[in-house]
């Protein structure tokens, strides 16, 4: 299946929090309550999804519609989302790599990722090693165990 990474533009925020939200809710309850999820995917909204000063904000598009994308601030990678219908096609590890390219670029020595519990085997894969487990305030108000991850890039 063919798809394309791309920058934010606007009028992506909606479709980006329909995603967002989807993926948030189809995590694992092995990792978090149905109300924790619940809080977690709370308050998401189309103007929230904006690049920051000096990142990066990635798109990725499929067969018309997102399908994933990837916030991305100096050497911190701020969230990676990838639709439930889309994994294990190669995204979130291209969206990881496109990430770490420009931090190497940048002469970011390490990379630093602030996951989901959820989220902390995916890292793993990608070469992250944990430094700090953590919590996390959701915007629904409740607070998730996480885990704090970095990767010598420089």
């Amino acid at each position: 299946m063919n798809w394309q990474v791309r920058a934010l533009e606007s009028g992506d925020g909606e479709a980006l929090a329909l995603l967002h939200r989807r993926a948030i809710l189809a995590t694992s309850t092995s990792f978090y309550s149905t109300e924790q999820l619940a809080s977690w995917a709370a308050g998401l909204r189309p103007e929230g999804y904006i690049a920051e000063p000096g990142g990066w904000f990635d798109v990725v598009t499929a067969e018309g519609r997102v399908v994933a994308f990837c916030d991305q601030v100096a050497e911190e990678v701020c969230g990676l989302y990838v639709d439930p219908n889309w994994h294990g096609h190669g995204i979130g590890s291209a969206l990881m790599r496109l990430a770490e390219d420009r931090m190497r670029a940048a002469g970011v020595p390490v990379a630093r990722v602030h996951a989901a519990l959820s989220s902390q085997s995916f890292y793993e894969r990608c070469g992250f090693r944990v430094t700090e487990f953590t919590a996390h305030p959701t915007r629904g108000g409740l607070v998730l165990p996480s885990v704090r991850l970095h990767k010598p890039i420089g």
